[in-house]
């Protein structure tokens, strides 16, 4: 019996077996990691080419439900499903598989409404189907990122649909999906053994260049900013955050938490509150991968330069680490999100701490010189760690408990104004 073909185009641009008339994002791939793939590719990538990704570092990856897709006896898809703690978050891998040559990529669907609890685990395009929101598509490798919007299942914002109006999941057309011959669904393990389809296959998924700015300082703290959101929503953090400001109540000092895990994918745990100085200190974080901590500011007040320098020191001996909290006895919650490591060793250089015994490092040169002039300190140090490409943004907590990035700049009266990103 002939076997039906299936329109394909797999979760962005997944395989390389026919040309992507209209969907022209070739050019954006970023060289992929050359391997010689096992006899069990899934294995493969779980125990070699996806360990220690910091993309990916501590999330709750589902690799015993992942999905392998195969085309002439070659596997040639593997999705993942990612449980995270967010109702109005789904997260999937994907890798893949061209030749000897693999590519992971991260999927998130923000939806504006819950999703239901076992959603996660649905196909892309079934996910799609069922949200209103965004879908952010990320490579594991570099930095390359697209992003479209679906409203009520329907693409609002994509190629397709920007020449004849909007579009459903299902009304592409062959400009962007083409298709794939003989394409079976198979369990996992032996990935090697074909069985009969368990489910529907995976629909065509559109996907655009990016809608936003590479370089705006949104789109560069957004990735950092969702995690910080997402673990303050770990009850970890609350307990965290309680104890700290009911021992500040206690001693009138800074106090802190550190935040880690044993295993990169493990459990999200917490340290009991650590006393610190009056106005300083060192939290340990005593886990194979620390996260993140948190320490209050008793004068009500938002990250100082002192949190900025021993950030990046702490970041280049522990690179899963990328938040720095800082809560304050009047409610307001900031966090400091790593958006760029790569620009540290240039900003030190550029901008050295300037150490004076007994006090925390500050700013030097134009720098402090910038921040000290704008006199609302919020506003002076989300504009000088932009202007100085410090590699980290100054986020804060909105009411409905999102981070969002402080951008600040210089306006007609001579003053500075600021504007959460969206």
């Amino acid at each position: 019996m002939k076997k039906k073909l299936l329109p394909l185009f797999l979760l962005g641009s997944m395989l390389s077996l026919f040309s992507l008339q209209g969907c022209a994002h070739d050019a954006l791939e970023r060289e992929t990691e050359t391997v010689q793939l096992q006899e069990d590719p899934l294995s493969y990538i779980r125990k070699n080419y996806a360990k220690d990704m910091a993309v990916i570092s501590g999330k709750q990856i589902e690799w015993e439900n992942a999905r392998t897709f195969k085309h002439e006896n070659n596997v040639i898809l593997i999705s993942v499903p990612v449980k995270n703690e967010s109702e109005k978050l789904i997260e999937e891998l994907t890798f893949r598989i061209d030749g000897d040559k693999v590519s992971g990529h991260l999927w998130k669907f923000e939806a504006i409404e819950k999703f239901s609890a076992e959603d996660h685990r649905l196909g892309a395009h079934e996910i799609m189907k069922k949200m209103t929101g965004n879908v952010t598509y990320i490579a594991l490798e570099g930095s390359m990122r697209y992003q479209i919007q679906v409203v009520d299942g329907k693409i609002i914002s994509d190629i397709s649909s920007a020449r004849s109006g909007d579009g459903d999941m299902d009304s592409c057309g062959k400009k962007c999906h083409g298709s794939i011959e003989e394409v079976v669904i198979t369990v996992p393990n032996p990935p090697t053994n074909p069985q009969p389809p368990t489910g529907p296959p995976i629909p065509p998924i559109v996907i655009i260049p990016p809608t936003n700015n590479p370089n705006d300082p949104c789109t560069k703290a957004k990735e950092g900013s969702q995690k910080a959101t997402d673990n303050s929503k770990n009850q970890k953090f609350s307990d965290a955050k309680q104890g700290i400001l009911n021992n500040f109540n206690q001693n009138g000092k800074e106090n802190g938490v550190g935040l880690g895990r044993d295993t990169p994918n493990g459990e999200l745990k917490a340290t009991g509150v650590q006393e610190l100085n009056a106005n300083q200190g060192s939290i340990n974080n005593p886990y194979n991968y620390p996260e993140a901590d948190i320490h209050n500011h008793p004068e009500n007040s938002p990250p100082s330069a002192g949190d900025v320098y021993s950030m990046i020191q702490y970041y280049n001996s522990h690179p899963s680490f990328n938040t720095r909290y800082v809560v304050n006895p009047n409610g307001t919650v900031y966090a400091l999100v790593i958006t760029n490591p790569n620009l540290f060793a240039s900003f030190i250089a550029n901008v050295p701490q300037h150490q004076v015994p007994g006090f925390a490092p500050n700013f030097s040169g134009n720098m402090f010189s910038d921040y000290i002039n704008i006199s609302n300190r919020e506003t002076g140090m989300a504009y000088v760690l932009d202007k100085y490409n410090s590699g980290i943004a100054l986020t804060k907590m909105d009411s409905n408990g999102n981070f969002k990035k402080i951008n600040a700049k210089p306006n007609s009266n001579g003053g500075y104004s600021q504007t959460p990103c969206p």
